[in-house]
């Protein structure tokens, strides 16, 4: 048993959050300290549900919250001022209902306060009465649910409202006329009981204990697609084109609802989350940015979980978690999510999503420039995005094709190449105030077969999908004084970069062994045929599969497999090596060395750093799924961005 009361539900007002208990009323934190600031007193029973409460439209910031409980009464309660102007605690001012069973929830519009009871009714208040001191009546009642009423949801326009209960039915509510009543109803919406519901532009969004969130067109009432889940949905939030929904397995889950593209999913809880809702933004007539979002979550086993760029942060706790989750809400003002657990506790989590990963695809390239902390990456789908800072600066959709390699150039510019035979160069343009910048096409080379590799040394130079190797940029695409390939057509070029401004390293493959060329381009007229070399460093006919993946520094070499075994050379003899070590479950498919460390990506989803000289591992990274590519950051060595199969990227960095 917990030693503390199970937290229920929160509102969050301002810099400010209230949470709700089981059997031990009511509590005020600080958002930004997490510190408790006010608990209520001798207020023995379970808060159910919670709403700050704006009276009138000229009004710009709550002042009044409702509670509703298990004793089926609702409270109301009033800011009292701290010192400093602070908010120093609530003042209950009222406590009324007439329904017969618990509060399950509340909502408002501009004129009423709508609360939902497991006696099966809803009961429309009239906001103006909440300050009265003397007893509050109700306005009407709303009858035909035939189970507890679950979940409530004004329309945009406040002139309706969608309820959804335990006897698994929608209904609408005409609450534009007076008396209300009852407008639409859909019996048997779902398997099971309906657990939230909310509006959006084009429908209505249900969730139930069946795992099925379903989308409704209202005025045919017929059920337009829905999203399946393997447990029961708990709770349903909606920003713009997302939905967000908690499971019974303590996973909130992002959607695209007009696509059933499901956008993340985060592992934030080991139990139950019961409810979701999303808060109005703060500043009046002004949308919450839904690309950009925060999420507060708790838990029963204080885990954190960090992903990004559609990612978790934990950035602020209220109290260890030992319980089940019991709410989650979005932070009034700013794009976060809160939720509340068993163990009365709060946790606070940022989540910013770039455009849909399903829709931009698999990350395909990812390039540092060599200065300004600068990253441009390309997706599957052709989509180019500019980073710094490890934030997202500018997005261009370069081309329909898939983009298979990128390079920095000087000058601000950028070589990208694609599945098609063409290569272009970007340059990044800033604006005066060097806040906002552009991707600028300055050119495009015509190229004989797909680019499959670029590096740039004085010369811009490709590795085409046959294998040839030759110069983007030259004119003369049958001169054969810009083409070279000494290497047998069995070599696979795994890796080509930069040694310095007129050489480049091409690390390949080839029949088991390691294979390394050197290449020099001593600018446009120097033949690239007369400036390669290469040597075979290593095989292993014995035990050899198929290398997947090499780096090098110096005289040292690690190689990559494609069962996830790693192995190295031993300097000072480029001809000894180390035996083939699990070091990944799979696949490893890219490998960096810095002065101090190893590091290696696989499909197994993890990335891992070894200690260089011990080659014990001394960190782990979990990735949503299978990781495709990663570079180190050329300016902070201890800085890395790697993306994975679903098109997410993570910005991790280490102590050394």
């Amino acid at each position: 048993m917990n030693s503390v009361s199970a937290a229920l539900c929160v509102a969050v007002n301002g810099d400010y959050a209230v949470v709700g208990y089981h059997g031990t009323g009511i509590r005020l934190f600080s958002l930004d300290s997490g510190e408790m600031i006010w608990a209520s007193r001798d207020l023995d029973v379970s808060i159910l549900c919670l709403l700050w409460v704006v009276l009138g439209a000229e009004q710009t910031e709550p002042d009044l919250l409702v509670s509703g409980g298990s004793d089926k009464r609702l409270r109301v309660w009033k800011r009292k001022e701290g010192e400093e102007g602070m908010l120093g605690g609530l003042q209950m001012l009222g406590m009324f209902g007439v329904q017969q069973g618990a509060i399950l929830a509340l909502a408002q519009n501009s004129t009423y306060l709508a609360t939902a009871s497991d006696d099966f009714t809803i009961v429309l208040w009239l906001l103006s009465d909440l300050t009265l001191n003397t007893s509050v009546e109700p306005h009407a009642w709303l009858r035909s649910h035939r189970g507890g009423v679950t979940c409530l949801a004004f329309s945009p326009d406040g002139g309706q409202l969608l309820s959804g209960g335990k006897d698994k039915a929608l209904m609408v509510w005409d609450v534009s006329v007076s008396p209300a009543v009852l407008s639409k109803m859909l019996p048997h919406s779902h398997k099971d009981w309906i657990t939230g519901c909310v509006w959006t532009q084009d429908c209505v969004i249900s969730s139930s204990n069946d795992g099925r969130l379903c989308l409704w067109d209202l005025q045919t009432g017929q059920r337009l697609r829905e999203i399946t889940w393997k447990s029961s949905l708990n709770s349903v939030c909606c920003l713009g084109q997302y939905v967000i929904a908690g499971c019974a397995e303590g996973a909130l889950h992002v959607w695209m609802w007009g696509t059933n593209i499901e956008i993340c999913h985060i592992p934030a809880h080991r139990q139950r989350i019961h409810h979701c809702s999303l808060l109005p933004n703060k500043e009046k007539n002004t949308e919450v940015n839904p690309e950009e979002m925060s999420v507060f979550t708790a838990s029963d086993d204080g885990t954190v979980q960090l992903w990004k760029p559609l990612e978790v942060e934990h950035f602020s706790t209220f109290q260890g978690h030992s319980g089940a989750i019991h709410a989650v809400v979005r932070k009034e003002g700013v794009p976060e999510f809160l939720s509340v657990s068993e163990d009365c506790s709060l946790r606070c989590w940022t989540w910013t999503a770039k455009s849909p990963p399903s829709l931009r695809g698999p990350v395909t390239a990812v390039c540092f420039a060599h200065k300004d902390d600068l990253l441009l990456v390309g997706y599957e789908s052709g989509l180019l995005e500019l980073w710094q800072h490890s934030a997202l600066v500018s997005h261009k959709q370069a081309s329909d094709h898939t983009i298979t390699a990128i390079c920095s150039m000087s000058d601000n510019q950028f070589a990208v190449s694609y599945t098609e035979s063409f290569v272009d160069v970007w340059k990044l343009v800033w604006n005066q105030q060097h806040s906002n910048a552009s991707l600028v096409k300055v050119t495009t080379y015509t190229v004989e077969d797909p680019t499959i590799h670029l590096t740039y040394c004085s010369a811009l130079i490709g590795v085409a999908s046959s294998g040839l190797i030759f110069d983007v940029t030259a004119e003369d695409k049958d001169n054969w004084d810009y083409k070279t390939n000494p290497w047998s057509e069995l070599v696979r070029i795994l890796r080509m970069f930069q040694n310095d401004e007129i050489s480049s390293w091409i690390l390949g493959e080839d029949n088991g062994g390691v294979v390394i060329g050197f290449i020099f381009a001593m600018g446009h007229k120097t033949p690239l045929s007369r400036t390669l070399r290469s040597m075979t460093m290593e095989k292993d006919e014995e035990n050899g599969s198929l290398i997947t993946a090499v780096t090098m520094d110096k005289a040292f070499v690690v190689c990559g497999d494609v069962k996830g075994n790693m192995w190295f050379s031993q300097p000072p003899e480029f001809s000894s090596w180390s035996s083939r070590k699990p070091a990944h479950s799979d696949k490893i498919t890219a490998l960096r060395i810095t002065a101090s460390t190893i590091i290696s990506a696989s499909y197994d989803r993890t990335v891992k750093l070894w200690d260089r000289n011990t080659k014990k591992q001394v960190g782990m990274f979990v990735c949503g799924s299978r990781v495709l590519l990663l570079e180190v950051n050329p300016e902070k060595p201890n800085e890395l961005v790697c993306g994975d199969e679903q098109g997410m990227l993570y910005f991790l960095s280490w102590k050394e």
